[in-house]
């Protein structure tokens, strides 16, 4: 007689648990509490007689049983999950949650995502936000956009959007006694950058032949849109990355004091499952987002 399975919501919650070391973290990804999945992994571990993990202080470590069940039952449950898509009626339409850095988000967008609900009426687009790309192992995400060169683990990636990297300011920064009139006048301004990635001004001012100097101040923040909005209140010189800034220069709020750019390696990128790479409703969101990238 064949063994009976063990219940597919313990080990759904062992999968999580195991991929993040953590039971909050499951919880959340599960919408389950801490105490649910903590009831479901035990009750998995006492059917299968073994422990799949070391409980530590505030942590978890998968046990050695732990680390070979793991292996072995994570691809039948992609599997379960590309069967379970593939019958899924139509008619219902298809439910995706794309990830974006929060200032793709407010920037890019948000402006544009009316368009695409109106134009795909049957797929239930929903934006998640994160500072990067995320773990391709995340069940909860279907595709995400994030800045690198392309290389994620699990991720299959296409360029997105280029990045220009140049100076903006506000245009009162360019009067006055100090005003912005050659690169080297930046040493009496206040240079404004984002937390990461870094190194970007850096880069300018060799591409720009701008011998080292010392800033009047230097100061980061936790997204472009803050940093744009920081530029255009005249807080100093912003280092723009890309098209994000664009409504920005359209209104006047901020102008290019230089004509002097350059292009990094990095780039705005639009990553996939290649296992989801021939799901309609995921070749319709790269297919409207490539099309709204490439437009002028």
């Amino acid at each position: 007689m064949a063994a009976r399975l063990p219940p597919l919501g313990a080990v759904e919650a062992f999968a999580v648990a195991a991929r993040t070391l953590s039971f909050t973290e499951a919880a959340r990804e599960l919408n389950l509490t801490t105490s649910a999945v903590s009831r479901r992994v035990a009750a998995l571990e006492a059917g299968l007689d073994v422990r799949l993990f070391h409980r530590l202080n505030r942590a978890l470590r998968l046990t050695a049983a732990g680390e070979k069940y793991l292996a072995a039952i994570g691809p039948a449950i992609e599997a379960l999950r590309a069967a379970s898509a593939a019958i899924r009626p139509s008619a219902r339409g298809a439910r995706l949650t794309l990830c974006v850095v929060p200032s793709f988000a407010t920037l890019w967008l948000l402006p544009r995502l009316a368009g695409f609900t109106a134009s795909h009426p049957q797929i239930d687009l929903r934006v998640a936000t994160a500072p990067g790309a995320p773990d391709a192992g995340r069940g909860d995400i279907d595709l995400a956009v994030a800045i690198g060169t392309g290389d994620w683990p699990g991720w299959s990636a296409e360029k997105l959007l280029p990045m220009r990297c140049r100076p903006i300011c506000a245009p009162k920064l360019l009067r006055g006694p100090r005003g912005l009139r050659t690169p080297a006048d930046l040493r009496h301004h206040a240079l404004l950058g984002v937390s990461r990635p870094r190194g970007f001004w850096r880069r300018w001012c060799a591409e720009a032949k701008v011998p080292p100097f010392r800033p009047a101040r230097t100061l980061r923040f936790d997204g472009l849109h803050l940093l744009y909005e920081a530029a255009a209140g005249g807080l100093g010189v912003a280092m723009a990355f890309d098209d994000l800034a664009q409504p920005y220069l359209d209104d006047g709020r901020l102008i290019e004091p230089f004509d002097i750019s350059f292009a990094p390696s990095e780039s705005w990128w639009l990553l996939y499952r290649a296992r989801d790479a021939r799901s309609r409703s995921i070749r319709a969101v790269r297919r409207w987002l490539t099309t709204e990238a490439s437009r002028p």
